[in-house]
């Protein structure tokens, strides 16, 4: 099963952050984060050593929105891929997937709230994602020691 390794997801619904970081740590993704708003997520981002993969996120949140997201994704050349939910009306999901595509951005599509796992994992598991490896320190020294 291929799933990403590091994993963003933006939701101003604690329950459902809290379901999809279960979700993806459990299929494998080594390090998973979550942000209420747009403004936390990019905070998130300017703080971490590598970048994400994968942005989960949702459209309609309070302050800083995921389309007001996908705006600045842009402007920074963001390489993640990003998966959008939302509860809106598909409609206005749909043209939110076209702007973020029309930006530039790798858009693998969205899902409608409530979302059925099963949806969520074909979009995930039908991508290719790049495995990074990751060292520890501890291995890093003992190499160089010779152990």
């Amino acid at each position: 099963m291929d799933f990403p390794q590091r994993v963003l997801i933006v939701d101003d619904d604690p329950i459902q952050r809290a379901v999809l970081k279960q979700v993806f740590a459990s299929h494998g993704s080594a390090a998973v984060e979550t942000a209420s708003d747009g403004l936390f997520a990019i905070s998130i981002m300017e703080k971490s050593a590598e970048p994400f993969d994968l942005i989960v996120l949702d459209l309609m949140m309070p302050q800083y929105d995921g389309v007001e997201l996908i705006s600045y994704l842009d402007s920074l050349n963001v390489k993640a891929r990003l998966l959008l939910i939302s509860g809106l009306p598909e409609r206005v999901v749909e043209m939110s997937n076209r702007f973020a595509k029309v930006s530039g951005l790798r858009c693998l599509g969205s899902l409608q709230k409530p979302i059925v796992l099963k949806d969520l994992l074909t979009i995930v598991e039908g991508q290719k994602w790049n495995r990074r490896k990751t060292v520890s320190r501890g291995y890093d020294i003992a190499s160089q020691l010779g152990l």
